[in-house]
């Protein structure tokens, strides 16, 4: 449904039809009301975005290969059973987020 304009309320009034006119008012209130409304709930999807943005900025580590969340840690790390004569090196990882875990065998550089 088109809002009515200032022009179709001022040729109301001309008329004399003043309670028509008065409906076509509150029809462009009720419209600014659904437009603030949305204006609120954009700005606070805004806030939250910014925030998660914020939060991955700040992330130095890498995300979790199964869930992509930034809550991958490392949880142990020791000579290798078969390489670490060689300096092989086992570091196990594990997700805070949803517990997956990796084994990553690293030989020094």
């Amino acid at each position: 449904m088109a809002l009515p304009n200032y022009k179709d309320i001022v040729e109301l009034l001309k008329k004399g039809a003043t309670i028509e006119a008065q409906e076509k008012i509150m029809e462009i209130r009720e419209a600014a009301l659904e437009l603030q409304e949305e204006n609120i709930s954009l700005k606070n999807q805004i806030l939250e975005l910014q925030e998660k943005v914020r939060k991955l900025e700040a992330f130095e580590g890498e995300p979790c290969p199964k869930c992509r969340k930034p809550a991958w840690i490392l949880e142990s790390s020791e000579p290798d059973k078969t390489f670490g004569e060689l300096g092989g090196i086992r570091r196990v990882y594990r997700c805070t987020e949803c517990g997956f875990t990796e084994s990553k065998l690293v030989t020094p550089k």
